[in-house]
């Protein structure tokens, strides 16, 4: 798995452009790339705001389903997230919307290593549980995140085939086919965010102070996100982040696992294509769900 190219090359020239045809009072705080991710390239605007711009026609996709549900589900959340101040649209130099929402202080937590994400269990299972509510019937679907297990077997085989001799392959497999063969979800769709890991956690002086990049949400099984836990925290904190999520049943559990595992692989082949942050998330992923499934009765 590798980072995907940009449909459109995006400079500090087209920010500026773009702001100067659609937000001109922004353009002179100043303009400063922050990083290229997997979806958007990403703009800070002066000291308090941030632009994202989608790379590509997918991630444009996304970014309209986050413009619209993300100002739905946010008051109730228990952690601040970047609903937009400004949305902007396509120019004759950009083809798709973009967003301006306040510029969150802190770090990634995927520069920062799992002990030292130790303390956001909590929080990160409280929010969860405020997230996780009953979506109604036009919330987006999303074709890779609460679906069920056995609809990525095909890319979860592919990957532990290309990473052979880098995982236990054995027991990946043994708790893989556990979860796939779990009990499928039987509740309402929930709303989910769809892409949680470390990097999408804003860590501040050490405590978990937001929740960013909400265009893969969507309704479906919340097993994926929870799966979340498994990426972002150590071993010994994972009792907290479940207790703090509240009652869960066995099968979404073990398929929680499952995802853990699918998305363990998937960060795992992004570390080996160069982003190197990202493989030890991948390896996290994976050793939490195979000790909590060995530790568990």
């Amino acid at each position: 798995m590798s980072w995907p190219e940009a449909q459109v090359e995006i400079t500090s020239s087209l920010v500026e452009s773009l702001l100067r045809e659609q937000r001109p009072g922004l353009v002179d705080l100043g303009i400063t790339e922050v990083a290229f991710g997997f979806d958007n390239s990403i703009w800070r605007i002066g000291e308090e705001l941030v632009a994202r711009l989608p790379r590509r026609d997918v991630a444009a996709t996304l970014l309209r389903h986050e413009l619209r549900w993300l100002p739905v589900i946010a008051p109730r959340l228990t952690l601040p997230t970047p609903v937009a101040l400004f949305e902007g649209g396509p120019s004759a130099s950009y083809p798709w919307p973009w967003s301006v929402s306040r510029w969150m202080p802190g770090d990634p937590g995927d520069q920062l290593d799992a002990g030292q994400r130790r303390g956001s269990a909590r929080p990160l299972g409280e929010f969860l549980r405020s997230l996780h509510r009953p979506a109604p019937a036009e919330a987006p679907a999303n074709h890779f995140r609460g679906i069920p297990l056995d609809n990525v077997a095909e890319s979860f085989a592919r990957r532990l085939g290309e990473l052979d001799g880098l995982v236990d392959a054995r027991r990946v497999l043994a708790l893989w086919y556990e979860a796939v063969l779990a009990h499928p979800w039987g509740g309402p769709r929930t709303w989910l965010h769809g892409d949680l890991h470390p990097a999408n956690l804003i860590f501040d002086g050490g405590r978990l102070s937001g929740v960013i990049d909400f265009g893969d949400v969507c309704g479906g099984d919340p097993a994926s996100d929870i799966a979340g836990g498994f990426l972002s925290l150590p071993f010994d904190a994972l009792e907290d982040f479940l207790d703090a999520y509240g009652p869960l049943d066995a099968e979404t559990l073990t398929r929680s696992l499952g995802w853990a595992l699918h998305f363990g692989l998937m960060f795992l082949s992004l570390g080996l294509s160069g982003h190197e942050a990202y493989g030890p998330v991948g390896a996290l992923a994976i050793d939490n769900a195979l000790a909590f499934a060995e530790a568990s009765p």
